[in-house]
């Protein structure tokens, strides 16, 4: 981020981590830091402070955005269905700086929790109709009115029609924004991340 390094300890070889690729439960998208939080990460660091709101981190991962958040004046709460994930992210949000933050071990599809929260964000986890819907049920049960949704993602169909479909569910004001972002791929380097800002009504 301009002006603050971070570090991040990270998979060194993810596929390792694959026991079964028939079972996608068991494909370790948690072990990557996308191309969506990369540009989340930015995009929150440019333009907002928290001022000790609460921030719900979903599919957290190594807890990139989770963290940014933090260092912005957050507390955050990193979810995930992997408790590897997890580990990783705590000892990512420790290593960072940040004293106040929890973790909560979740699979969206039963998604124990009540309580709702001023922020929940999420970097490029609606992007697949079979969970959307969990999702859906997950953001009803943590968000109320004057809560606030930021999603990014890499121009995903699947993403755009879930917002959507949650702006004609529930009355939001919404605001976007594409962050360029560029990484070390020799075949895919470059993304544009759009990023959704959304405020329930």
């Amino acid at each position: 981020m301009p002006g603050r390094q971070l570090g991040l300890l990270v998979v060194k070889d993810v596929e390792k981590l694959i026991t079964d690729p028939a079972d996608e439960d068991k494909i370790p998208c948690w072990a990557e830091i996308w191309p969506a939080a990369r540009g989340l990460s930015r995009w929150i660091w440019d333009n907002l402070e928290f001022n000790g709101a609460e921030v719900l981190e979903l599919g957290a991962g190594l807890g990139l955005p989770g963290i940014v958040c933090g260092l912005k004046g957050a507390r955050v709460t990193f979810s995930d269905f992997n408790p590897l994930a997890l580990k990783l992210a705590a000892g990512n949000a420790a290593r960072n700086g940040l004293a106040a933050y929890e973790v909560l071990l979740g699979d969206w599809r039963d998604f124990r929790i009540e309580k709702r929260f001023p922020w929940v964000i999420g970097s490029d986890i609606f992007y697949d109709p079979k969970l959307n819907a969990y999702l859906q049920n997950v953001l009803d049960k943590t968000t109320d009115s004057g809560s606030c949704l930021l999603a990014a993602h890499p121009g995903r169909p699947a993403t755009f029609a879930f917002l959507e479909e949650l702006g004609r569910r529930r009355r939001v004001e919404e605001q976007r924004a594409v962050v360029p972002v560029t990484v070390d791929d020799p075949y895919f380097p470059y993304y544009e991340i759009h990023v959704h800002h959304i405020k329930f009504k």
